[in-house]
């Protein structure tokens, strides 16, 4: 009997545990839910709380660099994607050569060619991985100016009109908030928890 009790707290451990992983991106969601409840509601006892919103994307897309800086990006892109194909270009080559050639060959230089094709192989995946990146990267360093120059505008529109908070739109998030206070120990408190 003790063995089948120590089996059932066993289970009992791995099913909340499970259901506490499951549920922890939903909770996340409500919390973040209730947190823009509390502060709504609290904003109706104090008056003097202002909410905004922007869309930080269709900003990017109307401020004038943007522009600029696709362009740059897409150049740089368009460079990689030039050596990318000269380097299949150089791989087709090598293969097609092998192929018709392949019946003249020694077994030695057959498996030469062949670790030359292969080799090819591995460079150009290695490049289309490392391109990535590096689009990636050039992408963050080109507009990271941009998202920091909209980023202030958005501060400083908060600050000169009185805004508590703001949220964007179009990733969810508070872009800008005042300084609050934490009414963790009040929740807690309403619900008798220490």
């Amino acid at each position: 009997m003790p063995m089948k009790t120590s089996i059932r707290a066993k289970r009992f451990w791995i099913d909340l545990d499970i259901t506490i992983n499951h549920n922890k991106h939903k909770m996340k969601k409500i919390t973040a839910i209730i947190l823009v409840a509390l502060t709504c509601l609290t904003s109706n006892v104090f008056a003097q709380d202002k909410f905004g919103h922007i869309h930080s994307e269709q900003l990017l897309m109307v401020m004038p660099e943007t522009a600029t800086a696709d362009a740059a990006i897409q150049e740089y892109n368009q460079m990689l994607e030039s050596q990318l194909q000269a380097m299949y270009g150089e791989y087709q080559t090598k293969a097609g050569e092998f192929q018709a050639n392949e019946a003249l060959m020694t077994d030695i230089v057959k498996e030469a060619k062949i670790n030359e094709i292969q080799d090819l192989e591995a460079r150009i995946q290695q490049f289309q991985q490392s391109s990535q990146e590096s689009i990636q990267q050039k992408r963050s360093d080109i507009l990271s100016p941009l998202l920091e120059k909209a980023q202030n505008a958005i501060n400083e529109v908060a600050v000169e009109n009185g805004y508590t908070y703001i949220f964007d739109i179009s990733l969810g998030t508070i872009v800008y908030g005042q300084e609050s206070k934490d009414i963790m120990p009040l929740v807690k408190a309403k619900l008798g928890i220490k």
